[in-house]
């Protein structure tokens, strides 16, 4: 009886890890295929750095054939970045430290809206408007 038992048990165990590892791999698919192809050619963005901390703000529009913003930004020398295994982490932007010891950090938004990626993987998007913003408090 305990044999059966337990055999029912590995089995259920067997089939929800089963289960478990075709959802991951569905939801790998389809984040992998929901992310935005990066366009070739010349686009028109709006860049804003906004330093409440500072009492900075900053808009300007560029033209770029860019398709990533990481890039970008680092082309026209906007931010100052450490590089680790996930990409470029934003330390200053236009000379505008982040500082540890108040808690602050540079928020990424994308038509207002705060990026779900690194900076690395932002595609630039023609008439898009990018804003750094220094937040305070984690």
């Amino acid at each position: 009886m305990e044999k059966k038992s337990n055999i029912k048990k590995i089995v259920i165990g067997i089939a929800g890890i089963l289960v478990l590892a075709l959802l991951c791999v569905g939801l790998w698919f389809i984040n992998a295929s929901s992310k935005k192809a990066p366009t070739e050619g010349e686009k028109s963005i709006t860049v804003q750095v906004i330093s409440p901390r500072d009492n900075y703000s900053f808009e300007q529009k560029y033209s770029t054939d860019e398709e990533y913003l990481g890039n970008f930004l680092e082309s026209e020398k906007l931010i100052g970045f450490e590089t680790s295994t996930y990409g470029r982490f934003i330390k200053s932007a236009q000379g505008f430290e982040a500082k540890d010891e108040e808690q602050s950090w540079w928020c990424v938004l994308v038509n207002g809206e705060s990026a779900v990626t690194g900076v690395d993987e932002i595609v630039i998007e023609d008439g898009a408007v990018y804003c750094l913003e220094l937040k305070i408090g984690w």
